[in-house]
């Protein structure tokens, strides 16, 4: 499970779609139901169209204020959310699953200037969230394992886990030595765990966190007694991506292409994690901003397909803008 599974879900109804001109609306028909009077009711409405009277600027203001008012009760409500809070708020909303932010980078007062920590982003921390409840599996499903390994250290960006598949409908056990019988059996049980380090440029693994997330899942609380979970590098994929994009007109040439390549930024940024292919279309769709005409991909010159022992790494982005003729 993850925060993908969740994009499709609507807003709360406790969060208000805030207007300030119905808010307005509302002000002053309030106002105007103060006076009984039909006489004084009509001039007061009169004046209510001139902008420029303080009764006007008045209420504009208590209607501005109102929706600052409420836009803060909205806020208040996403705070208390976990797929909408962040930063000091989602620190304490994860607490009640026994989960605090992780560390990936420690601080550094040694130098001048100090270095401050780095963090776990909200975005993994929310993943760690909703995995926390399989972390209590006894039996350990695919999210338990998830769940411990990127608990391990604040270093595991991602983690994905293989069971060896074993061909039983074709398999003749007449035909097995004891020593291939024994490799079978342990086959059975043995789970490879997959990690990315997030804050190594490439995503390999070193050992020493291969080390780390293997002590923390051979915990006897953790993995199940038949279980045997061995911990691997990801296996990286490098890739560069090389476009032409065409500007419908010359003088945005400078602004569209600033877009298209924080997009395509946005998405290999996205796509940094085990198991997600790299798609010509996605890279189409990332370039293809307002403004452009035409995009010609020359690298890659085919999908880059990614399994679940793999990470993509873009090695170089080259992307040029033309005129469209």
């Amino acid at each position: 499970m993850n925060l993908a599974d969740f994009s499709g879900l609507s807003a709360p109804a406790l969060i208000e779609e805030l207007d300030f001109e119905t808010v307005y609306a509302e002000r002053k028909a309030a106002f105007l139901a103060l006076y009984s009077d039909a006489t004084v009711k009509a001039e007061m409405s009169k004046t209510l169209e001139r902008e420029s009277d303080p009764v006007v600027k008045l209420l504009q203001e208590s209607a501005y204020r109102e929706v600052l008012f409420r836009q803060q009760r909205n806020d208040d409500v996403k705070a208390l959310l976990v797929l909408y809070s962040s930063g000091s708020n989602l620190d304490q909303l994860v607490v009640d699953r026994g989960l605090k932010r992780l560390i990936i980078t420690p601080a550094d007062n040694t130098v001048v200037p100090p270095v401050d920590a780095v963090y776990e982003s909200d975005q993994d921390l929310k993943e760690r969230y909703l995995l926390a409840m399989d972390g209590l599996s006894v039996a350990g499903p695919v999210s338990s394992y998830q769940f411990y390994a990127e608990s391990a250290d604040g270093r595991v960006g991602d983690v994905s886990v293989v069971s060896p598949q074993v061909d039983l409908d074709n398999l003749v056990l007449e035909n097995l030595t004891k020593a291939q019988l024994i490799e079978l059996i342990g086959n059975l049980f043995y789970l490879d765990i997959y990690i990315l380090q997030n804050d190594s440029e490439s995503g390999v693994a070193t050992q020493e966190l291969i080390n780390i997330v293997q002590l923390a899942l051979d915990d006897e609380t953790v993995r199940p007694c038949c279980d045997k979970a061995v911990v691997k590098s990801v296996t990286v994929v490098s890739y560069s991506i090389a476009a032409t994009i065409y500007a419908k007109q010359t003088a945005q040439a400078a602004a569209v292409l600033e877009i298209a390549q924080q997009n395509l930024q946005n998405y290999v940024a996205e796509q940094k994690r085990i198991g997600r292919s790299i798609r010509r279309s996605a890279i189409y769709a990332a370039l293809h901003v307002d403004g452009i005409e035409h995009v010609n991909i020359t690298s890659p010159n085919a999908d880059i397909v990614i399994d679940a022992t793999q990470a993509g790494h873009c090695t170089n982005i080259d992307i040029s803008v033309e005129a469209y003729e």
